[in-house]
């Protein structure tokens, strides 16, 4: 088996069980500097994949997209949209505006930016692409705030019918995933060319940020007994995945 493919694998799994010992750590404060480590370590690989493929159209993007997420995580906290009310109930050091921690800024733009390189190279028509694209990231979300309110990292106000989230939040990725994928459009280079050599070097490590989180809140999800969204980590997860090796072996075979 090729490199990439056992790294991928591997932490994959490293990932799922690092998440799944998370649900029985009792301290509050090494949930809180552990949470925010591994938001640092996680986000490192698709920074490094924007970079590498856009040059400093990625560096811009990133900058872009973090920003836009800070923005947008205070609206949702100070008024309830798009996500629905919620509140941070552990303290992720420091916070914007006395409610929104920093991390937000390098937290939810790795995530963003796995779904489009994914979409980018899956599909070539614009709404084929927005469409996977929105389906990936709202399909994280189903895995990631089940787990994330069963440990205590925020919690919604009023509750949820899917494991306490609303269905407003899942609106609400839509309607951010929507914006933040309208700054790519206008921030990167609009096509990525199947089987380019930065394609074929760093798809891998642009999308391993939201692989390994797939994983990582899977691995809560089961340490919490959350089934449904478990189940739906393992289905995403193994389809990226499945499709990463796909594309690098057809890139490999162009180079």
């Amino acid at each position: 088996m090729d490199i990439k493919k056992i790294i991928l694998v591997t932490l994959s799994i490293l990932f799922f069980i690092i998440g799944f010992m998370m649900s029985s750590v009792p301290s509050k404060q090494f949930v809180e500097t552990g949470s925010i480590i591994a938001v640092g370590i996680i986000s490192m690989p698709a920074f490094y994949g924007m970079w590498k493929i856009y040059g400093r159209r990625g560096i811009a993007a990133i900058m872009a997209l973090g920003v836009f997420a800070l923005i947008i995580e205070s609206i949702g906290i100070h008024t309830g949209f798009p996500y629905s009310p919620f509140e941070y109930t552990m303290p992720f050091g420091y916070k914007l505006l006395g409610t929104t921690p920093w991390t937000v800024f390098i937290a939810w733009s790795p995530l963003v930016f796995g779904a489009w390189l994914l979409a980018q190279t899956w599909f070539e028509h614009h709404w084929a692409r927005y469409l996977a694209y929105l389906g990936i990231l709202v399909g994280t979300d189903m895995i990631l705030d089940p787990g994330a309110v069963a440990r205590g990292l925020w919690e919604y106000t009023n509750g949820g019918l899917w494991f306490d989230v609303p269905l407003q939040n899942f609106i609400g990725w839509m309607i951010s995933g929507t914006i933040a994928y309208l700054i790519l459009k206008l921030v990167l280079k609009p096509v990525i060319v199947k089987g380019s050599v930065a394609l074929s070097k760093h798809l891998w490590i642009g999308t391993l940020s939201l692989l390994v989180s797939i994983f990582l809140w899977t691995g809560v999800d089961a340490g919490y007994g959350l089934w449904a969204p478990m189940i739906v980590g393992i289905i995403i997860g193994t389809i990226i995945i499945k499709a990463l090796f796909k594309t690098y072996a057809t890139t490999s075979k162009n180079t």
